[in-house]
């Protein structure tokens, strides 16, 4: 083999490495979702590779999740994407905060709003002194916490799965489903929690509701939707002046006003967010962004 020919199948190797060091993996895959090509647009399969420099069309409410090393994208909605532009952006969003945020959401409280709504109804009958018995969906509820405490996702997955399916009231199968969105989100499937979290409606009373707020906010962040996380934030926030829920809300607010190019309201939630409780975790992490901002 001559030396000219060893080079030149040499850089033909290494450009061939380095495309597909740059592909993406299609790791999940739901409705119809189409890769552009030459020929017009194709499907796309798990398992597919996909150039970064491709263009992926979303219809009919499907979704996928793709990755690259470290990288991970997660695409909910219908629309046309450019995988280099969201790769680019994604290192404008919640790192550092999104781990720190799914280790608070489950001492998360919703505090009481401006308006005069009843409090949490569960929690109140869980302390009255009168009330001991326990039933089999508190049973269950326990065994789940257990498993999402010791982060064993895919197990807590089955058994909510269960669990949903013999609940015998509407407010135990919407509980066990915010539940279901916060273990596929600890489970890295990302779109799964969002298809879950988005059927729920849940009324300011319950106990999970700020953990519901927080958690959508916080897909809706991750998959760089921010104005879908504003709208879930405000009306949050707006209800509810204090506590860390609240300080929460006003973090990943400031990182969605931050992916959005606005720097000003990123720096005034920070602001706000930090004067609730300059004490908290989450005050903490209000002044890091601050720093960076």
């Amino acid at each position: 083999m001559s030396k000219q020919l060893f080079v030149t199948i040499a850089l033909v190797f290494a450009v061939a490495v380095g495309v597909s060091a740059q592909a993406f993996t299609v790791n999940y895959v739901d409705g119809t979702v189409e890769l552009q090509g030459a020929k017009g647009w194709t499907a796309i399969s798990i398992g597919d590779q996909i150039p970064a420099d491709s263009s992926i069309r979303i219809s009919q409410q499907g979704s996928i999740e793709l990755k690259r090393g470290a990288t991970k994208l997660a695409l909910l909605k219908d629309g046309t994407y450019a995988l280099a532009t969201l790769a680019k952006a994604g290192g404008t969003g919640s790192t550092g905060v999104a781990g720190a945020i799914t280790q608070k959401l489950q001492s998360l409280v919703t505090e009481k709003p401006k308006a005069s709504t009843a409090g949490g109804v569960r929690g109140a009958e869980q302390g009255a002194g009168s009330v001991t018995w326990v039933d089999e969906s508190d049973d269950a509820r326990a065994q789940i916490q257990s498993l999402l405490d010791k982060k064993q996702y895919t197990d807590a997955v089955k058994q909510l799965n269960d669990a949903i399916a013999s609940a015998s009231s509407d407010a135990d199968v919407a509980e066990f489903s915010y539940m279901l969105g916060f273990a596929y989100y600890g489970a890295g499937q990302t779109t799964r929690a969002y298809k879950v979290l988005a059927k729920l409606e849940p009324t300011m009373d319950v106990q999970w509701y700020a953990r519901y707020v927080i958690l959508k906010a916080q897909v809706l962040v991750d998959t760089q939707n921010y104005n879908d996380a504003l709208a879930v934030l405000k009306p949050f926030i707006d209800s509810h002046p204090t506590g860390e829920a609240t300080q929460v809300a006003y973090l990943l607010s400031a990182v969605s006003q931050k992916g959005l190019g606005d720097a000003t309201s990123a720096r005034a939630s920070l602001d706000a967010g930090y004067k609730i409780d300059p004490s908290t975790g989450t005050a903490t992490l209000i002044d890091q962004q601050r720093k960076a901002l």
